[in-house]
């Protein structure tokens, strides 16, 4: 009966150490519910501003875009001052802004100037023949006639001036086109101030806002003026 006891015992004994032993096994509830929390790192906002700039990455199939044109003002050349006047063949103003000269400007050879007893133009007196005129001036680049009037007028245009004449061959009229051609009026040219005109021609016999006038022998001297820019835009002599 003892043995029994004793045996019991010793049994109980295994149990309580068998029962510690896994006790220490487990771990602690207490270590789950008490762990510290992970620290999280911590995120500053940078500003827009301060962030670096990203690099771009260029798509070689997508084309660049073109350089804007250079401002249209750089394509562009200076005018000359000394540009010249062309030729307008329905008699209107010839000193046209930026016009230009026709090529080949004949010489003009001033041997007796304009006056009221010897009326001339770029040295011409009226009823000169149309032969001496070729022969000065050679072949006019344009030749035409004029229908219109009760006795045709035959018209050489030269480029800087026209020069009409009529049935007879003799000289009917000079129209001055270009203000680089001397027309022999003591200095005055197509293109100057219309206040230039009686310092080199005086006093004219008829004067208007755009028109002055010179009676001389056999002959009528007019010059046009531009209402607006008060320029001589016209020299012509003719019969009276």
């Amino acid at each position: 009966m003892k043995r029994k006891k004793t045996f019991i015992g010793f049994l109980s004994v295994m149990m309580l150490m068998m029962i510690a032993a896994g006790c220490k096994d487990k771990p602690a509830a207490s270590n789950d519910i008490h762990t510290s929390p992970e620290v999280q790192p911590v995120v500053t906002a940078v500003p827009a501003s301060q962030e670096k700039p990203k690099d771009t990455v260029t798509d070689p199939a997508v084309p660049s875009p073109a350089a804007p044109p250079a401002a249209e003002s750089d394509k562009v050349a200076k005018t000359s001052s000394d540009q010249d006047a062309g030729a307008n063949p329905d008699g209107g103003s010839a000193a046209k802004d930026g016009a230009k000269s026709p090529a080949g400007k004949p010489k003009i050879q001033i041997d007796s100037p304009f006056t009221e007893a010897k009326p001339t133009l770029l040295g011409l007196s009226l009823k000169t023949g149309a032969d001496e005129i070729k022969q000065r001036f050679g072949k006019p680049k344009e030749e035409f006639s004029m229908e219109n009037d009760a006795d045709p007028i035959t018209v050489y245009d030269y480029g800087y001036f026209m020069v009409g004449f009529n049935g007879k061959n003799e000289l009917q009229f000079i129209d001055v086109r270009s203000p680089e051609i001397d027309p022999g009026l003591n200095g005055l040219k197509l293109g100057d101030p219309a206040g230039e005109v009686t310092k080199a021609l005086g006093k004219p016999d008829s004067n208007t806002s755009v028109v002055m006038t010179y009676k001389a022998k056999g002959a009528i001297l007019k010059l046009d003026i531009d209402p607006k820019t008060q320029k001589v835009n016209s020299i012509k002599l003719f019969g009276a």
